[in-house]
């Protein structure tokens, strides 16, 4: 029953308004996937000719999530080993369940399967009473978690303008729907990265590896100061540096190689092979789209006011327990236990939560 409300309103969103969703580059160098409903399995190895293709197909089939490929393959179609692998692009992505939030304490919590403890705030491997690891969390997403994914964000974009020389025309930023962003390098420099290299570039903005020994303090001038030697130098008294590093000041830098990283999955970046969401569809975890933001304007980006789906209409629900959230330009909340007339995103978002479902 769940199902079926939730892939009617998909339905309906890409029946109005599938001709948002943009041809990626190359399409038909391009494979795509989709998640489907009922039988929660991935339809993988699929190839278009042309965005109509696409559209339709979405519209036909309606997923509850769609991804393509960051590679670019000869024959997108055949399995992996024959599908010609030709370049990807470089994707990072950032979300706010790497990040640690205080207001994970205010609306995250966790139950034991076992022992039914439950806890607040991120969960963790086993639990804190009985030790088992039969754990199941309930997360949610909030404007204080978004921005510090966009903090992240940030500081990754400054790491490739800055230390990498991307151009900003080849770095594209999009929202997932969900819990954070994505940032993709479509650059011929990064084409044909391989795993390994893609790993260095990680291991960089994430700040590991770093030999301070190497960073070369003394030999500098301040304005001749680059990288994370500019980073570090930004937040500490230079002339300092230039001094023998006590036991306090080496924690000080550390304290600052650790402010100043980036927070980004690791994993999604060396796989050279990765599904990424299709921008303007649906995510299935809170029905709002995937979207692609203007990098001038992606610090003022509010996903709860310019993610929204559909805009029209109000669905009756029965809401088991949701916290105060803000969707549109609406306040919500807080509810348990009770009925109540909401706006049809609203609605939409708690019942892809899980926190709600339809009265009718």
């Amino acid at each position: 029953m769940i199902e079926d409300y939730i892939k009617k309103k998909f339905s309906e969103y890409y029946r109005l308004f599938s001709w948002r969703i943009k041809e990626p580059k190359e399409i038909t160098k391009r494979e795509f996937g989709f998640l489907l409903f009922k039988e929660k399995i991935m339809v993988r190895h699929k190839g278009f000719l042309n965005i109509n293709n696409l559209r339709e197909f979405i519209k036909t089939i309606v997923p509850s999530d769609v991804y393509y490929s960051s590679a670019y393959y000869l024959k997108p179609e055949e399995e992996m080993k024959n599908k010609g692998w030709l370049g990807a692009d470089l994707i990072f992505d950032i979300d706010a369940d790497h990040i640690d939030t205080l207001c994970k304490k205010e609306h995250d919590k966790w139950i034991c399967k076992n022992c039914g403890y439950i806890g607040k705030g991120t969960s963790p491997e086993s639990c804190l009473k009985c030790g088992e690891n039969k754990i199941q969390s309930e997360t949610w997403i909030c404007q204080k978690c978004l921005d510090k994914a966009k903090e992240e964000a940030l500081k990754l974009i400054d790491f490739l303008t800055e230390d990498f020389g991307f151009k900003k025309d080849n770095i594209k930023v999009y929202f997932t729907g969900h819990r954070g962003y994505h940032i993709h390098v479509d650059s011929k420099e990064a084409l044909e990265l391989t795993s390994e290299e893609r790993k260095e570039i990680i291991d960089y903005v994430m700040g590991i590896g770093i030999d301070l020994n190497l960073l070369n303090f003394l030999n500098l001038a301040k304005e001749q100061t680059y990288g994370w030697i500019k980073r570090i130098t930004s937040a500490i008294n230079f002339n300092s540096l230039k001094k023998p590093v006590t036991k306090k000041r080496l924690r000080e830098i550390q304290s600052i190689i650790k402010d100043k990283a980036v927070k980004v999955d690791a994993i999604v970046t060396m796989d050279i092979h990765r599904l990424i969401r299709l921008p303007e569809t649906l995510n299935g975890k809170t029905g709002l789209r995937a979207v692609k933001i203007d990098l001038n304007h992606f610090e003022k980006f509010n996903p709860f006011v310019e993610a929204v789906a559909l805009e029209k209409g109000e669905e009756k629900i029965y809401i088991k327990e949701a916290p105060k959230f803000f969707l549109g330009k609406e306040e919500f909340g807080p509810y348990k236990n009770e009925k109540a007339t909401l706006s049809t995103a609203a609605a939409l978002l708690l019942i892809c939560k899980g926190k709600a479902e339809p009265v009718n």
